[in-house]
């Protein structure tokens, strides 16, 4: 069967799919942030995955000179969980004072990794939803993807097929 006209068939495919999402999205309580928890929980999961993906001994590899090694990326993206969380319960205001980043083992950044996601998990949780702090975890996710992004492409150009992103 051909479809004369797929311009409109695809308006109203795109349409009813649109109609469909939108009706079927469980409502967010009111006030707070529990409609985020399976993305915070996503980005969690995704991280940990990434950083057992590599190697211990392969955790001082780097794509070029001028760039972070791959236990530097990884502390890099910790640290910022915790620099976040400080930043959002202090009005904004945090030090930021990371120290060495490639002082830590991998099992002592996954292990560090999920104390700091579980913990700014919980404080994002347990606040009520407001448009600047909406605004700030967009920005705290958003830069946690661009860093877990880059250590991707590090376990790319070490042959390591990446997690599979959720």
């Amino acid at each position: 069967m051909k479809i004369k006209n797929s311009i409109p068939f695809a308006a109203v495919f795109f349409l009813a799919a649109v109609v469909l999402l939108f009706t079927s999205v469980e409502k967010a309580e009111d006030g707070g942030y529990d409609w985020l928890k399976q993305r915070l929980d996503a980005s969690k999961a995704f991280t940990i995955e990434v950083l057992e993906a590599m190697p211990e001994g392969e955790y001082d590899f780097k794509a070029s000179q001028d760039q972070r090694t791959f236990a530097a990326q990884a502390y890099h993206i910790i640290y910022s969980v915790d620099y976040f969380e400080r930043a959002f319960a202090n009005g904004g205001n945090a030090a930021w004072q990371p120290g060495d980043e490639n002082s830590k083992s991998k099992e002592e950044l996954i292990k560090w990794a999920n104390e700091k996601f579980d913990s700014m998990n919980n404080w994002i949780l347990s606040q009520d939803n407001n448009d600047a702090l909406t605004a700030g975890i967009i920005s705290y996710l958003d830069h946690n993807a661009h860093h877990r992004g880059q250590i991707v492409t590090y376990l790319r150009m070490k042959g390591i097929a990446p997690p599979s992103y959720r």
